[in-house]
């Protein structure tokens, strides 16, 4: 339910808990098994497992935009398997204007 929230609500920015100057990565061991999950998001969620990104670096992943990257990382975080760092070098914002 979290997670259909999280793609299909009405929240579109990111929740304030995960949301400013970060890096993000998927956690490991968390399953998405038995989710419907689209193949662009799939490969997003695969690609976080292996390198930490920024908001910025998610959106430019491949079929990614800023409102799917933010509820993507929504929903990993409402499914508890979101690995949140203010202090990785990758969390930056510098010179993205609009960056929350």
């Amino acid at each position: 339910v979290l997670w259909a929230m999280a793609m299909r609500g009405a929240r579109d920015t990111l929740l304030p808990e995960i949301a400013g100057q970060a890096a993000y990565r998927v956690a490991p061991g968390v399953s998405f098994d038995g989710m419907d999950l689209p193949t662009v998001l799939s490969r997003a969620i695969t690609r976080l497992r292996r390198q930490t990104s920024n908001l910025r670096e998610i959106c430019d992943f491949s079929g990614m935009d800023r409102e799917r990257a933010q509820r993507l990382l929504n929903g990993i975080y409402l499914q508890a398997g979101l690995i949140v760092s203010r202090t990785h070098p990758a969390a930056t914002n510098e010179g993205w204007l609009g960056y929350r």
